[in-house]
């Protein structure tokens, strides 16, 4: 957030309508983090005020980062725009604005907000990092890209920029180059956790769980309660099949933050993809997974959560049919995975189902929850031949790779 604005108009101290004071105070109060009491004084300094007075401008956009920063946005861009008709060429109103526009999800507001802002100063560089986030957001990553090579010129030495180029990078696929970016921003700032995290990341994506969990080891080394330092290095220990150091990590990221759903998934995919691997079926891996997955849903109404537990429940030998049909009734959507619920409520046939899976992930998908369906069913050489088909179509960093392998392996006499 840009600096409070001040007022320079100076009228009497014994005017009760002491407009400075107002505001004054109100900055105060904005930097306590009391934003009641800020908008209550900004209020009071802009009643005093001339509306087409540039300080009129400053309280009202002052009064708009309060706004913003309770996350009362249309407010605060109708602050934003009635500092800017005051003085249209402040960059800070069209910066500020631009944020809140980002913030609400207007994307192509915001972009034009730091456009705005960009073309009053070329060498603002706040403004360019977050119009990159808003391309990269929108899903225009060569424009982001293009944000942070200018910030990369304007300052080499701002390791947040390669961070977020890196960001960029990655999701475009380019993996080598967005390593090369964290590394820098590594070599400028040794202490942000947060670069070994995003590196650790794609060096997972790579396969390359041991550089991903020395990655991981030195993002908690550096910041020891970030609860999603320890998700992401027990899904690098699940990657490489070591089931109790990823679970150990889980139950640190959940003392940590148990509100998260993510530890709880990925801890009940954990304790289920061992009860796969386990060729005496213990029973209690799949109700550990099953109990995980239903805190998961609990704290967010996930459907891919929603199928392992009930699959998890069905190897526990537990009831449930009638937990199915409320979860499937839960849904906010009709997207993938939607037809494999479908399927697993008898509403949709094995061939209707691998018939709404649309791009390759969601048909290896398909396939392998259609073999898992098949298992659940008694149906042995049906659940083979999808799950073959799973394990020749689906990503070998997947989930549902793993599990059709060792399903498999099971499988056979």
């Amino acid at each position: 957030m840009i600096a409070p604005s001040p007022i320079t108009a100076t009228p009497s101290p014994l005017d009760p309508k002491f407009a400075l004071a107002y505001n004054n105070r109100g900055n105060a109060y904005q930097a306590k983090g009391d934003h009641d009491r800020a908008i209550a004084d900004f209020d009071k300094a802009i009643a005093a005020l001339d509306p087409k007075d540039v300080a009129a401008g400053a309280a009202h956009f002052n009064r708009g980062n309060s706004y913003q920063a309770k996350g009362e946005l249309d407010r605060a861009i109708a602050d934003f725009d009635k500092a800017i008709a005051v003085d249209p060429k402040d960059v800070a109103f069209y910066y500020d604005r631009g944020n809140a526009n980002r913030l609400k999800g207007d994307l192509d507001r915001a972009i034009a907000d730091y456009d705005k802002a960009i073309a009053l100063d070329p060498k603002y560089v706040a403004a360019y990092h977050n119009r990159g986030v808003a391309h990269k957001d929108n899903g225009d990553l060569d424009r982001a890209i293009a944000d942070y090579d200018t910030l990369i010129a304007l300052d080499p030495k701002d390791a947040g920029a390669y961070e977020n180029r890196g960001r960029a990078y990655k999701a475009k696929g380019d993996l080598d180059r967005a390593i090369a970016d964290y590394d820098k921003a590594i070599a400028l700032d040794p202490k942000d956790a947060s670069a070994y995290t995003l590196r650790g990341l794609v060096y997972q994506d790579k396969g390359e769980f041991d550089r991903a969990i020395a990655d991981y080891d030195r993002a908690i080394v550096l910041d020891p309660k970030d609860a999603s330092a320890y998700t992401l290095r027990g899904l690098a220990y699940q990657d490489k099949v070591e089931f109790d150091r990823a679970i150990a990590d889980y139950d640190k990221a959940i003392a940590l933050d148990p509100k998260d759903a993510d530890p709880y998934v990925s801890r009940g995919l954990a304790y289920y993809l061992k009860g796969e691997l386990d060729r005496t079926y213990d029973a209690g891996d799949f109700k550990g997974a099953s109990a995980d997955l239903l805190r998961s849903i609990e704290i967010d109404e996930d459907a891919y959560a929603m199928l392992y537990r009930f699959l998890a429940q069905s190897r526990a030998g537990e009831a449930a049919e009638t937990e199915r049909k409320a979860n499937a009734g839960r849904l906010k959507t009709e997207e993938w995975p939607f037809a494999v619920t479908e399927l697993y409520l008898g509403n949709r046939s094995p061939a209707a189902t691998l018939a709404a899976a649309a791009t390759p992930e969601q048909k290896c998908e398909a396939q392998f929850y259609l073999g898992q369906w098949h298992i659940v069913k008694g149906s042995r050489a049906d659940a083979e031949t999808a799950l073959r088909a799973a394990v020749d179509t689906c990503p070998k960093s997947s989930t549902e790779f793993r599990a059709a392998v060792a399903e498999l392996k099971r499988l056979k006499p």
